[in-house]
Parts: structure tokens; sequence; C-alpha cells
């Protein structure tokens, strides 16, 4: 599977409405809405008799960024052993051991998706460029990122919602320093899906937005300093949300002297849970509204092959050729190191 090639994806990774997908619940709905557009197509039926392992003894699904993510939905949806379930039926003939090998996909679900029953965790590995470098965004830093929302909601004639987080704020700062941890991470998980819309939303030109974009774009311009990093961004996009049971690799960014944050392992979680969601969201949107920047820092499919290569010829030469769409592939240094 591939990953995010135009606009209409785009949008339908930032879908985030919770849906029902074989037997799972709380899927990313965007994700859900992809896979289930593939079943009436005739690609469709020639992936499933392919994929049914009667000539070949063994079945991969794989794929990188959104890619990874689909791959990930149909090893799950074909190794389902329960057979009543919405969406199987379009997986009959397919193989009911489907291995998966996937490179920065984005976390999928609240509960993570398993290799046929409960518990069970799928044949294969997942891989996602780490950093064990990442310095913590302090607490004042990230009460003036809530403040710049407040002032957000303000401007866009939410007044009331502006007032409860400048008094949510004010609470927190009379606290002791050794108390504010706890309450900021709770007022951030109650804020973070705002303040990711409106950062997608000046990155899409959105109009709703127009009226904060040069005020976002300057802040994040100033303070670049505390968005700083060499971890792919991608897998830390959406806090709350995991990956399946399987063994997880990680991998250090060729242009970088970072060491890894990880030892790897079977896990459901890393790396996203380990790093800061707003430090991962600013330093994406940083690095988006420079000129020619890509949209997601240190998640370009070259970095991963260049990463797992052991030829010093593949790894320090300067791109990977073109991907299916024909356009180049290059890994670009980490973001403002």
């Amino acid at each position: 599977f591939s990953g995010t090639d135009e606009a209409k994806a785009v949008d339908q990774a930032m879908d985030l409405i919770p849906a029902s997908f074989c037997g799972y619940e709380k899927v990313r709905n965007g994700y859900v809405g992809e896979m289930r557009g593939f079943y009436g197509t005739p690609e469709w039926k020639k992936i499933i008799v392919e994929s049914s392992g009667d000539n070949c003894c063994r079945t991969y699904a794989s794929g990188h960024s959104l890619g990874g993510s689909l791959a990930n939905m149909f090893a799950a949806c074909a190794n389902q052993k329960a057979l009543d379930l919405d969406d199987k039926p379009h997986f009959d003939g397919s193989s009911h051991d489907v291995n998966l090998v996937t490179f920065a996909p984005a976390a999928l679900s609240v509960a993570p998706f398993y290799n046929g029953e409960p518990n069970k965790a799928f044949k294969g590995m997942r891989y996602s460029i780490s950093d064990g470098d990442i310095k913590p965004l302090p607490n004042s830093f990230k009460l003036k990122i809530q403040s710049l929302y407040a002032q957000t909601l303000d401007t866009l004639g939410q007044k009331n919602e502006a007032e409860k987080l400048e008094k949510a704020i004010r609470k927190i700062e009379e606290q002791p320093g050794y108390r504010q941890g706890a309450a900021l991470a709770g007022l951030e998980q109650q804020t973070a899906d705002g303040i990711t819309q409106v950062l997608f939303g000046v990155l899409m030109q959105s109009p709703a937005v127009a009226q904060v974009a040069q005020k976002w774009a300057g802040f994040a311009m100033a303070n670049k300093q505390y968005f700083q990093y060499a971890y792919d961004a991608v897998p830390g996009l959406f806090p709350g949300l995991v990956d399946p049971q399987m063994e997880y690799t990680p991998l250090r960014h060729v242009k970088s002297q970072q060491p890894i944050a990880e030892d790897g392992g079977m896990t459901s979680g890393a790396p996203a849970n380990s790093y800061d969601y707003m430090q991962t969201s600013w330093g994406l949107f940083g690095n988006s509204i420079q000129p020619q920047a890509l949209w997601f820092p240190n998640h370009g499919l070259c970095c991963y092959i260049q990463a797992l290569s052991s030829d010093p010829k593949v790894r320090d030469s300067a791109d990977c050729g073109a991907d299916l769409f024909n356009h180049p592939m290059a890994c670009s240094s980490p973001t403002w190191r």
C-alpha cells in the first residue's frame, strides 16, 4: 500500500471521527473510508486472489505512512477468526495468516489491532525513525501555547471558551511548580484536538483560521528551538491511538547523530507515546510553512530505505530514485538540526 499522494488522502487522514471496522471499534474514520474504497474496484479481487497463499508460502501486507496503516487494516481483517463481521466478507479468499511489515504507519485505533484473536501479535515488524535526544518542553512554554490558543478562540468569536481556558491557565500558574505538570497534562488533553485543527487549518489555508495564520506561523518560527527533533513525526500525530500488536524496531536517521530512543520489542505504543504531542505537532507545522519543505519531517520513504540498507552506496546516496508515481525520493536532513 502506498503513502499519501493526493490532497483527498490528506483530508481522510485528518478525519478522526471514530468508526467500526471488522470487529474493531473506535478506528479512524478517514482510514476506514480509504480501505472500503478499494472493495468495489477490479484490483481488489486481484489482491485477494494473490494474497490467498495458494501460490506462495507466505503473504505479507506492507506499506509506508498511510500505506502502512492500510496494511495494518488489511492484515487485521484478513486474519480475523470471527466470520460474522462487517468488512470480513470482502476478504473471503485471502490468506488468514498475513504477515505485516510497515514503515511509520500512523496509529489507527484506541485498542490495538491483533492477529486473528485478542492479545495475539502479528508476525513481522514495524519500523520508525527514532530520536533519543529530545529536549522536553518546559511547563512555562506549554502554558504559552495554551495562551496562544485562548487568544485564538477569542479572535475566532468563541469568547466563552476563551475565558474558560484563560481561567484554567491562571489556575495552573498559581500552583507550585511541582504540581503544575499533572494539571497541565489534563488541560493539554482537552485542547489537543482544537490546537491540531488550527495548525492544519493554517497549513491547508482554511478561511476559518485565516485571521490567525500569520500569528501562529510567527510563534512557530520564533520558538523553533523548542521544536527540534530527528524522529519521524507521523507515528506520534494522534495521541490516545495505538499501533497493532507486533514487534517494533526503532531506526536512526541516516543524517543524524542522535541516539535511538527505544530498544524496540513487542509493543503497540512506541514511539508515539514517548514523544511530546505538542512538540511533534508544532515541529511538523514549523517545518511545513518553510519554503519547499516536506510536510512530514523525517518521514520520507528514502530515509527508511537508507536506514535499513547495509550498502554504503545506498546509505550515502543523494536520493532513492523515484516512487510509483514517479516522484523523486530523497532523505532530507532532520528538522532544524
